[in-house]
């Protein structure tokens, strides 16, 4: 059955769930007939859909400025594409547009202000195996793969007796949802401003990071002792207060639509 499947509006849509329930009625009656094949098609099938319908939700979320909780949901896009990737040809990670979710995802994620992040530490008394529950042990392990499919079902080692060990705060975390910013605090305007742009989630688009330079006297709203304007690190009266203009970050957006030249010009950011 083609859908369409661009706005949150169709992600709401019955047949969506009634695709997704038949899907797994079919994925469980070829995993107890013992038809493998069909069974791990039928599991590429949902889970590309549903990390269509989380990217599209994303996507909503941003455009609502609701910045934290499309942040946790593109994580979940990245990691729940890899597994589909890991798990089916090229032919079919482009078709399914999970390939193009990919990229978007990171995209997305290069223009958030996060920087700092949580990041537990626990130690494992063992792992077992989800498919046949073996004990994994460094000279004993079972035949299946953790991150493959088998029998329309997803391989993964499951802890045991966890115990909690440490905090660390990082910059580059493996989850990246435990944030460890005030969102009041930071600035999303470069998301915001990509937004205004964009229709619906598989709308094209590309940043360029560059540097632009300003008359020092658009700067005028900037106070000696705060942070210089060029991202220094140091403050504008110790960096670049008496000089004549100013470099400062810069993104180039290229879209893949007529955009009025109104609506495209520079936005200043002070």
């Amino acid at each position: 059955m083609m859908i369409e499947l661009t706005n949150i509006e169709d992600t709401r849509k019955p047949v969506i769930g009634q695709i997704l329930e038949e899907l797994e009625r079919k994925r469980k009656e070829a995993a107890s007939s013992g038809n493998e094949e069909f069974a791990n098609n039928c599991w590429r099938e949902s889970e590309a859909l549903k990390v269509n319908i989380l990217y599209i939700e994303a996507f909503e979320k941003i455009k609502s400025k609701k910045y934290r909780d499309a942040w946790n949901d593109l994580e979940r896009c990245e990691i729940d594409a890899a597994s589909i990737e890991r798990n089916s040809d090229s032919d079919y990670y482009t078709k399914s547009r999970c390939h193009f979710i990919e990229k978007q995802v990171s995209k997305w994620q290069s223009l958030y202000p996060y920087c700092v992040f949580a990041s537990p530490g626990f130690k494992v008394g063992y792992y077992t195996c989800s498919i046949c529950n073996h004990k994994v042990r460094p000279r004993s392990r079972c035949s299946h793969v953790k991150g493959k499919i088998y029998n329309g079902e997803l391989c993964v080692h499951v802890a045991h007796d966890m115990e909690f060990l440490e905090l660390s705060i990082v910059t580059k975390p493996v989850q990246k949802y435990s944030v460890m910013h005030d969102d009041e605090t930071l600035d999303f305007s470069l998301i915001n401003y990509l937004s205004d742009f964009l229709d619906n989630a598989f709308e094209n688009w590309e940043a360029h990071w560059t540097r632009k330079s300003f008359p020092i006297e658009r700067f005028s709203q900037v106070t000696p002792d705060s942070d210089c304007p060029c991202k220094s690190g140091k403050k504008f009266e110790e960096c670049c207060i008496n000089e004549k203009e100013i470099s400062i970050p810069h993104v180039d957006f290229q879209f893949f639509k007529e955009i009025s030249d109104d609506k495209a010009k520079v936005r200043f950011p002070y």
